[in-house]
């Protein structure tokens, strides 16, 4: 006798989180909460609700926090055919656990998905549903075991950790923000108050019950919380629509013929999802770009990498994100932007009439963010007392410009508040220069730096003296340890895994180098002099990011610009250069040749602590790039001071391991 298997059933009904605020995705999320930004056209809601249709879904329940009415807006006047909406407003947010408590008049006795607002997917639902369907399985959880923070741990198909020790490596996976769930989870989440999902699944597991996790293969996920993450999305989905692989559903045809429509129109690199009332200049130069509603970019902008909000004016460089400032002034949730609010009103701007276009993050507890107003530019600058130099900036700006030294005019300064704002000196600085110039142009350049340079550490000198300049402590032993233990634990630990010994080698060699600098005489140094501190501004060399100041070696400085991993100088103009410094200053100020090449060992062992800390962390991963060529100046450096033997052999060991493998990738 034939058997027929029952068909195993889809859930009729699902829960929506979007009550998040997006901080991860400020200042667009101040006006735009994150379900309703565009995704090649389309808010990421609309996507995730067409999907569900698909599944066969009926009812659908979201949670509002953050700027509900933008979202009842487009529930109320999305065409149908569709899932039912209903909508469940959160004065105070309650958790994943928690918005299904309160939800619980929506539930029934049937399993139901719950999705992430924030999130872009094309996945096939059938493996979820079978995993749930397997003994004592409360919910499905789908997983990427090759993307995300992967903090999920799995045996067999069992979820047994979600906080992994080890995230990240073989075995550990990252939940995508879609689960099909049993009823059943509101009898271990508590009745009130705030709570997440993952309290509710450990509590099942300790009554024997099994949250599943599944792979599903050829399919599409992509987390969208991150203005990077977003703009990754838009190119991820291009090329899955090209190639017809998972992901292509999320880019419609119409989409498709709108981008098609701006190739015909405008020259563009990589793709650019623009929305409706687009006005973009001709010359503007974009690549791989999201231009909201009613943006207009000038035909000065440089929009690469970059998302401009709604309604947005640009001009000039878009480093990252570009918004209204009305849209930043915005007071839901109690997240008014108080120092942008000060700025504005000082200096009587019209917020409906400013652009706000944050600085990628730079490592540091300080934020830029440059205001744009009818022509006019200011930077915006915020920071945290964390580091007292930080608050010495616009003192030290006086100071500089009060003896002729070429830095930034301060507009305002807000000291109780934590922010000033300052002139806007443009993009031109000499990182970016050194990569278009000719070699004769830069070096006459730095010839013009170095002019200035020497004016800081003579005359700067003799002048804060005489005024008694508030500055922090000079460079001293316990600054130079500190170098030296920052590259240690930032460098050496974690990319040339050396042995103790050898590590107390170097260090000890690094200690005898910050000892002959230390017995050098004291200038004013500017302490963090490099191409991306000095921009050029008509024809002149303009210095910012000098907070830092204080006394110490002017070799320190000399190498800080001569022997920096952002402009790699070749050797011959290193020296002419440093014959150059050395004119310019009296005898008894001059920088000995092997004077400059040990303070080049202390100033890139100090960078490339830097870079190896910068790149660990995801918003500034690009630092990493500048490992390469720190390690190729300070075996330069090394080999002409003869110093420091150790970490000579050891850089030596590192680099070929490195080579070797990079042939071995060739291959």
């Amino acid at each position: 006798m034939k058997t027929t298997r029952t068909p195993i059933s889809f859930p009729r009904k699902a829960v929506i989180l979007a009550a998040g605020f997006g901080t991860r995705m400020l200042p667009l999320s101040l006006d735009t909460p994150k379900p309703m930004m565009p995704l090649w056209g389309k808010p990421i809601l609309g996507h995730i609700l067409d999907m569900l249709a698909r599944w066969g879904v009926a009812d659908v329940l979201i949670n509002l926090h953050h700027q509900p009415g933008a979202i009842c807006d487009y529930v109320r006047l999305r065409p149908a055919p569709g899932p039912r909406v209903a909508l469940s407003f959160e004065p105070d947010i309650l958790g994943t656990g928690g918005v299904l408590q309160r939800a619980s008049w929506f539930l029934d006795t049937q399993p139901f998905w719950m999705i992430n607002a924030d999130i872009a997917a094309d996945v096939d639902p059938r493996p979820l549903i079978a995993a749930f369907h397997r003994s004592r399985v409360l919910a499905a959880l789908w997983l990427n075991a090759e993307h995300g923070p992967r903090t999920v741990e799995m045996a067999g198909s069992r979820i047994t950790n979600f906080s992994s020790s080890r995230p990240g490596t073989e075995g550990t996976y990252t939940f995508c923000g879609l689960q099909v769930l049993s009823p059943r989870i509101l009898g271990f989440i508590p009745s009130k108050g705030s709570s997440t999902i993952v309290q509710a699944y450990q509590l099942a597991w300790a009554n024997a019950w099994k949250i599943a996790g599944v792979c599903v293969a050829k399919s599409y996920w992509a987390d969208i919380g991150t203005p990077d993450g977003y703009l990754q999305a838009h190119r991820d989905i291009l090329d899955a629509s090209v190639a017809g692989k998972s992901g292509a559903s999320l880019l419609a045809p119409d989409g498709l013929r709108a981008l098609q429509s701006w190739r015909r129109r405008i020259r563009f690199n990589g793709f650019m999802s623009a929305g409706c009332n687009v006005s973009i200049g001709k010359g503007a130069r974009i690549a791989n770009a999201v231009i909201w509603d009613d943006a207009c970019v000038a035909s000065d902008a440089v929009v690469e990498h970059a998302i401009i909000g709604k309604g947005c004016k640009v001009h000039g460089r878009v480093p990252r994100v570009a918004v209204r400032s009305v849209f930043s002034l915005s007071t839901s949730g109690n997240k008014t932007d108080i120092p942008l609010a000060m700025a504005l009103q000082s200096l009587r701007w019209p917020p409906c009439e400013t652009t706000v276009i944050p600085f990628e993050p730079r490592g540091s507890a300080r934020h830029f963010t440059r205001l744009q107003s009818q022509g006019r530019r200011v930077i915006l600058v915020r920071y945290s007392r964390e580091r007292e130099e930080n608050a010495l900036y616009t003192r030290h700006a006086r100071f500089l410009q009060s003896i002729g030294l070429p830095v930034p005019e301060i507009i305002l300064d807000m000291p109780g508040r934590n922010f000033f704002v300052m002139q806007d000196l443009g993009d031109q600085s000499l990182l970016s220069l050194s990569k278009i110039w000719p070699p004769a142009r830069l070096t006459n350049f730095y010839h013009d730096i170095l002019a200035h340079v020497s004016r800081w550490h003579t005359e700067g000198a003799l002048a804060a003296r005489r005024r008694r300049l508030v500055m922090v402590a000079p460079f001293s032993y316990d600054l130079y340890r500190w170098e030296r233990e920052f590259f240690n634990r930032h460098f050496l630990q974690p990319y040339l895994n050396l042995l103790p010994k050898t590590t107390r080698k170097i260090l000890e060699e690094l200690a005898t180098v910050a000892g002959d600098l230390l017995k050098t005489p004291t200038v004013l140094v500017h302490r963090d002099l490099q191409a991306s501190n000095i921009l050029r501004v008509g024809r002149r060399p303009f210095f910012i990011d000098f907070q830092g100041m204080r006394f110490g070696a002017a070799a320190y400085d000399l190498a800080s610009l001569l022997c920096d991993p952002y402009v790699e100088l070749p050797l011959t103009t290193i020296g002419t250069l440093l014959d150059t410094y050395n004119q310019l200053v009296s005898r008894g100020n001059r920088v000995s040749e092997k004077l400059f090449w040990l303070a080049a060992i202390e100033r890139l062992a100090q960078a490339l602590g830097a870079f190896g800390r910068l790149s660990a962390n995801p918003e500034t991963a690009w630092f990493g790039s500048y490992i390469a060529p720190g390690l190729r100046m300070m075996q330069r450096a090394l080999a002409h001071s003869g110093a420091c033997p150790n970490l000579h052999e050891a850089l030596r060991h590192y680099q070929a391991i490195r080579e070797k493998f990079s042939r071995k990738r060739r291959q």
